[in-house]
C-alpha cells in the first residue's frame, strides 16, 4: 500500500541532524560519496504519454485520504525555544522599511481555469493524497500539471490533450511502492520538459525517477532514468537546469532508522539525457552526502548560463537563520571538472518556521517551515522564496508571511532585495516565484485569515518598482470549506510562457468542497491562471488614509496604508 513507509517515518522520526554550513565562501571540489558504487543512473526507458491508459474507478462512498508527513530537522524544538517569535519580532521593525508604503496594482489575470483536485486523484487511482504538491510547467502549446500521484496535460485554454494519468504509470513506479514529491519544469533553452519523482519500493529502497521529454510536446515520448538508494530514500527533491547541466538536490533519509542522513546534489550531463544516452554512459556526478545542509534548491535558469546556482538557508541547530547560502557549481560531468566553486552566505532578514495559518472554522492549514521552497535565475538575478514567521506592520501577533530574496550573482553574491510580504491579521504561505522577460516578479501563494477558507492568490512587483516593495494581491480562487488534514502545500508553481515571455502562468491551491462522505476533512483543489503586468504601473501616491482600491472585488482596500501589499 502506498505511503505506508512514510507514515512509519512520521511515527518514528523525532530529531535529525540540523542544517548548517561550514567553510562558507570557500571553494570546494566535487567529491565522490562513500556509497558511489551503490548509486548509479540506469535507463533510459521510453514512455509515451499518449499511450498511457487512464483507468477510471467508481468514486467510493467515502474517500480514503492519505496524508504524507513532512520530514524535517527538529523545527518544533526551535519554535518552543522562542526562535520563531524572536525572528518575527526582529522582522517587524524592518517590514515597513523594506516593503515601503508604495503599493501597486497586482498582475492582471487573463485565461484561468480549474486544475486537478482530489476527485481527480480518486478517479484515476482510487484514493486521494494530501498535500497535493501542485506543480506546473508550460511549453509552446501545452500546460503540464502534476500533483501527488496524478498528471494532467491541457492546451492553454484548459482543454485536456490526453486522459489524466497516474504518475506511477508515467514514472514506471514498481508495484507495491510509495510514490510522492513530483517536480516538473520547462526548459526554454532547449525546448524540453524535465521532471523528477520519488518512490520507495517494497524492500525499503528509494528510487529517484528522472524524466526528460524528447520534444517540446509533453503528450509524446519521454526518456526515464532511475537512481537507486539501498536502505535510503531521496526526499523532497528540487530540480534545475542550465545550458549544460540538469541538477537535482534532495534530503536523504534512512528507511531502517528513519533518521536524516544528509543532503545530496546530483549533476547530470544535460545533453546526454536529452539524447537518450544509456544510463551507464550518461555523465553524472553525485556530490558527497552533506549532513550539515538541509533542503538545497537548484535554480531553474530562465536565461542562458552555464553555472548552476543553488540556495539554502544557513540554519544552525535551534536558532533562526539570518543568512541565505548561495552555492555555485561549475563544470560538466563529461569534462570531469564539476566543482562547488563557491558557497557564500549573504545576510537576510531572520528566517524561521511560521505558525499555522488561521482560517474560517476550527481548522488551520500548515504554513510550512524554514526551508527554501524554490529558486529561479535570470540575467544574474537569483530569487529564492520561503514561508516565514514575521509580525506585519500594525500587528502584534506572529503570522505566516512570504519571504522573497533577490541576490545579484555577478562577482561575490550580494542581496539586492529582501522582502517579507505580509499584512496585519493575514496569513501568506508557500510562495512560488517566476520572472518574465522584463524581470517582473510574480508570486503564487496561499492566503487565509480567520474569516475565510484557504484561497489561492497572486502578487508580484515590477522590475522598475522601488526596491523592497510589492504589489497588492489578487484572488485566483476563493476557498470553499474548512481544511482539517493538517497538511497543505508542499509547494505551488509559477512558470513563464515560452510563447509569450511577458506572461507567467501560476498554479494555486485552495480549499475546495469536492463532496463525498469525508467533506469535513477539507479537500483541496488547484487553479491555473495566466498573469501579466503589461506596462508596469507607476507608484500609487501614499497618504495617511486608505484609498478605495479594491482590485480583487472582495470589498477590501488592497492598498491600505500600514499593510503594504495587501488588504
Amino acid at each position: 500500500m502506498r505511503l505506508v513507509l512514510l507514515v512509519l517515518v512520521a511515527l518514528v522520526v523525532t530529531v535529525v541532524a540540523s542544517p548548517g554550513n561550514g567553510s562558507q565562501g570557500q571553494p570546494a571540489s566535487a567529491q565522490t560519496p562513500p556509497d558511489q558504487a551503490e548509486v548509479t543512473l540506469v535507463g533510459p526507458q521510453r514512455v509515451v504519454v499518449r499511450d498511457l491508459s487512464a483507468v477510471p474507478t467508481v468514486l467510493p462512498q467515502g474517500k480514503e485520504v492519505r496524508v504524507i508527513p513532512r520530514l524535517t530537522p527538529d523545527i518544533e524544538a526551535r519554535a518552543s525555544s522562542g526562535g520563531a517569535t524572536q525572528a518575527a519580532e526582529a522582522n517587524v521593525l524592518d517590514s515597513a522599511a523594506r516593503q515601503g508604503l508604495e503599493a501597486k496594482a497586482p498582475p492582471g489575470i487573463s485565461t484561468n481555469f480549474e486544475g486537478l483536485d482530489d476527485n481527480d486523484n480518486v478517479a484515476v487511482t482510487g484514493f486521494t493524497i494530501t498535500p497535493p504538491d501542485p506543480q506546473l510547467a508550460v511549453g509552446p502549446n501545452h500546460i503540464a500539471e502534476f500533483v501527488n500521484i496524478v498528471g494532467r496535460i491541457t492546451n492553454k485554454s484548459g482543454v485536456p490533450a490526453v486522459s489524466d494519468f497516474s504518475l506511477a504509470s508515467f514514472f514506471l513506479v514498481a508495484p507495491g511502492s510509495s510514490d510522492f514529491d513530483p517536480k516538473i519544469i520547462y526548459d526554454d533553452i532547449h525546448d524540453r520538459f524535465f521532471a523528477a519523482y520519488v518512490s520507495i519500493d517494497a524492500f525499503g529502497d528509494g528510487i529517484l525517477h528522472l524524466a526528460i521529454s524528447e520534444t517540446s510536446d509533453p503528450t509524446g515520448a519521454w526518456n526515464l532514468y532511475f537512481a537507486s538508494y539501498p536502505g535510503e530514500f531521496p526526499d523532497y527533491p528540487g530540480i534545475g537546469v542550465t545550458n549544460d547541466k540538469f541538477t537535482i538536490s534532495y534530503n536523504l533519509f534512512n528507511t531502517s532508522t528513519f533518521l536524516f542522513v544528509g543532503e545530496q546534489t546530483l549533476v547530470v550531463e544535460k545533453a546526454d539525457v536529452m539524447a537518450g544516452v544509456g544510463g551507464g554512459s550518461v555523465g553524472v556526478v553525485f556530490f558527497a552526502v552533506n549532513p550539515s545542509r538541509f533542503t538545497v534548491r537548484p535554480a531553474h535558469s530562465l536565461s542562458s548560463v552555464n553555472d548552476q546556482y543553488l540556495t539554502t538557508f544557513d540554519v544552525s541547530f535551534g536558532l533562526p537563520s539570518g543568512a541565505l547560502t548561495v552555492i555555485r557549481i561549475t563544470g560538466t560531468p563529461n569534462a570531469s571538472n564539476v566543482a562547488e566553486a563557491s558557497a557564500t552566505n549573504v545576510t537576510t532578514l531572520l528566517q524561521d518556521s511560521p505558525p499555522d495559518s488561521a482560517t474560517a472554522g476550527p481548522g488551520t492549514i500548515d504554513s510550512g517551515d524554514f526551508r527554501v521552497l524554490e529558486a529561479i535565475w535570470r540575467d544574474n538575478s537569483l530569487w529564492s522564496s520561503a514561508s516565514a514567521a514575521c509580525i506585519p506592520p500594525s500587528d502584534g501577533s506572529v503570522r505566516s508571511c512570504a519571504h522573497l530574496i533577490e541576490v545579484e550573482t555577478v562577482g561575490t553574491p550580494s542581496v539586492v532585495q529582501d522582502i517579507m510580504f505580509g499584512a496585519s491579521g493575514e496569513y501568506f504561505s508557500w510562495p512560488a516565484i517566476g520572472t518574465d522577460s522584463a524581470g517582473n516578479l510574480y508570486v503564487s501563494l496561499t492566503h487565509s485569515d480567520p474569516s475565510i477558507f484557504a484561497e489561492a492568490r497572486v502578487a508580484g512587483r515590477c522590475a522598475t518598482d522601488p526596491l523592497n516593495t510589492m504589489s497588492g494581491s489578487s484572488v485566483l480562487r476563493t476557498g470553499e470549506i474548512d481544511h482539517l488534514t493538517g497538511r497543505w502545500g508542499d509547494y505551488l508553481a509559477a512558470a513563464v510562457d515560452p510563447s509569450d515571455p511577458s506572461s507567467i502562468w501560476v498554479l494555486g491551491e485552495y480549499a475546495k468542497n469536492t463532496g463525498g462522505a469525508n467533506t469535513d476533512l477539507g479537500y483541496w483543489g488547484t487553479y491555473v491562471a495566466k498573469t501579466s503586468y503589461g506596462a508596469c504601473l507607476g507608484a500609487v501616491a501614499t497618504s495617511s488614509t486608505t484609498s478605495a482600491c479594491d482590485f480583487d472585488g472582495d470589498g477590501k482596500d488592497d492598498l491600505a496604508i500600514g499593510a503594504p501589499g495587501e488588504d
